[in-house]
C-alpha cells in the first residue's frame, strides 16, 4: 500500500512538472508574439537603431530587406532610392562610390498606402504613430521649426512658395541639436500619416548637387 502512495505521488508529481513546462512555454511564445507585435520604436533624427537608421551602409540596408526594391535617383550612380513597400519603409543612400552608399534619409508610413508603401507597425518612442493627430504631434514635440507643403521628388525642403491648398498635407519639419539632421511630419487635416528622418550635407551634395560649405 506505501509503495502504490509512493507511486501515486510520484505520478502526481510528474505530471504537475510536465504542466509547469507546457505553462511556461505557453507564456513565452505569448510574450514572443506580444514582442513580435510591438511596434517599431524610432528616434527623431536617427531612424531605428540596429535596424534602419542614418549613416547605415547598403550593404547592411539590403541584407536585412532582401525584398526592397533598389533604382538610380534620376539616373545618378551616386544615389538611390531603396523601397521596401511590404515594411512601409523608403530610403535614400547616397556616396561617392558604390562601396561608400550609405542611408541618408529614411521614410516611415504611418497611415494609409503611400507611393505603394503600406502602413508599418511604426511609433516614434515619444508616443507617434498611427491615429495620431496634429495636437498628438504639437503637444509632443512643440512648434516645429517651419511648416511646408509636402514634396515627393526628393526630401530637402522647400524653398519656393507654393500655393496654400487646405486639403493638401504639410510637413511640420523639426531639427536635430546638431543642426545636421531633421524630422519632418507629414500631417493631412489632423492626422500625422508619415514621419521623414535625413541628414541635410549629404542629400545636398548627392541629390541637389551643392557643393559642402567652407
Amino acid at each position: 500500500m506505501l509503495r502504490r502512495t509512493n507511486r501515486c505521488v510520484a505520478a502526481r508529481v510528474i505530471v504537475l512538472a510536465l504542466a509547469g513546462v507546457a505553462a511556461f512555454a505557453a507564456v513565452g511564445s505569448i510574450e514572443a508574439a506580444t514582442k513580435a507585435d510591438e511596434p517599431r520604436l524610432i528616434s527623431i533624427h536617427v531612424g531605428i537603431p540596429g535596424f534602419v537608421y542614418l549613416g547605415q551602409p547598403f550593404k547592411e540596408l539590403t541584407a536585412r530587406f532582401p525584398k526592397a526594391t533598389v533604382t538610380p535617383f534620376a539616373g545618378q550612380d551616386d544615389a538611390l532610392v531603396v523601397a521596401a513597400p511590404e515594411e512601409g519603409l523608403s530610403c535614400y543612400v547616397v556616396g561617392p562610390s558604390r562601396d561608400a552608399l550609405k542611408v541618408a534619409s529614411i521614410g516611415f508610413n504611418f497611415d494609409q498606402t503611400y507611393l505603394g508603401a503600406k502602413e508599418g507597425a511604426f511609433r516614434t518612442r515619444e508616443g507617434i504613430g498611427k491615429g495620431s493627430t496634429i495636437n498628438d504631434l504639437l503637444g509632443t514635440y512643440g512648434r516645429p521649426a517651419e511648416i511646408g507643403g509636402e514634396h515627393t521628388t526628393n526630401p530637402k525642403m522647400r524653398r519656393t512658395p507654393q500655393k496654400d491648398d487646405p486639403d493638401a498635407p504639410k510637413n511640420y519639419y523639426y531639427v536635430g541639436t546638431d543642426g545636421a539632421t531633421k524630422t519632418y511630419f507629414v500631417v493631412q487635416y489632423d492626422r500625422v500619416l508619415r514621419v521623414v528622418v535625413y541628414d541635410i550635407a549629404p542629400l545636398e551634395r548627392h541629390l541637389l548637387k551643392r557643393p559642402p560649405e567652407k
